[in-house]
């Protein structure tokens, strides 16, 4: 059964001050065989990442299981997920890595692709000559392919502390950013529109809204990197080099709807919507688990 619901989440500015989000999505009613069906209460998931609306889509989803419940968000560019847990601000951060000290869980992975202006030629990069492009050691195009132009590289780097960029850099073993030229922006759409209007700019986004750009018309081009193609199926085999996971650093105090939202990201009907929804993230066939730390049985069960 379907039905079109309004959902109204709460978005917290530091000190959570409330600020009210309206949005209307159509819900498909997941059977709820697993869950607790009566719990009541609020979660705060705090992030920066491109998985915003994934894993608001997922909430939604939640809270449509359990009426009485609230999963509210704080997402900001110069958020610090993992520090507001450790303050106890916040019941689950969403990041790109696991904590040794806090339970953390990979419930997706995300792909990275590299993006350039349709115009240009190039079809693929190695990972070497990537990071040689965005540590500033290789700045022109002639420089990188036979017949390439004689004209400088246009960077176009995201925010320092966004969960896509530091990944990016970790695969690449990129460790300096100092002396490199580039224009710095937050938003996947705002990727897309200084590529399409710049023939020699070069860019990275994550992988979901990059194939969308193809089929509305953006005038980019996907890399190969390393010789493998970036598609859905690659990221989730492993084969493509350029993918991260999307964890859940859960607070050891969460309340204890943060620790059933986590249980149902994990579950099967979770892991589907993750799967089919078209949101940026892919499911983690092996269900790989980071530093796993069993949830802890709710109501006392």
């Amino acid at each position: 059964m379907a039905s079109v619901l309004t959902v109204t989440h709460r978005l917290f500015a530091p000190g959570r001050t409330l600020i009210a989000l309206y949005s209307a999505l159509l819900l498909f009613l997941l059977p709820a065989a697993g869950f607790t069906q009566d719990i009541a209460g609020t979660a705060l998931v705090v992030g920066n990442g491109p998985e915003r609306y994934a894993i608001e889509a997922l909430a939604k989803q939640f809270e449509t299981i359990h009426p009485r419940t609230s999963i509210d968000f704080f997402w900001h560019q110069n958020a610090r997920p993992v520090d507001e847990v450790r303050k106890g601000e916040a019941d689950i951060a969403i990041t790109g890595q696991a904590e040794p000290d806090l339970p953390s869980t990979t419930v997706a992975w995300d792909g990275i692709a590299v993006v350039i202006n349709f115009a240009n030629p190039l079809d693929g990069l190695t990972q070497a000559e990537l990071a040689k492009i965005f540590t500033g050691q290789v700045t022109f195009w002639s420089q990188v392919y036979e017949d390439g132009p004689e004209a400088r590289i246009s960077l176009v780097q995201r925010t320092w502390n966004q969960n896509i960029r530091q990944p990016f850099e970790t695969l690449l073993g990129i460790t300096s950013r100092s002396n490199v030229r580039a224009r710095t922006v937050e938003k996947e759409t705002d990727v897309f529109k200084a590529v399409n209007g710049d023939t020699y700019a070069i860019a990275y986004v994550s992988m979901a809204p990059a194939l969308q750009a193809l089929k509305d018309g953006y005038g980019v081009t996907l890399l190969f990197i390393d010789d493998i193609e970036p598609e859905y199926q690659t990221v989730l085999d492993a084969t493509y080099p350029l993918r991260r996971p999307v964890v859940f650093v859960l607070n050891p105090d969460a309340s204890p709807v943060a620790r059933d939202f986590l249980a149902y990201v994990l579950s099967p009907e979770g892991q589907r919507a993750i799967q089919t929804g078209a949101s940026g993230l892919f499911q983690d066939k092996t269900r790989t688990i980071v530093h796993y730390y069993p949830l802890k049985p709710l109501n006392g069960q």
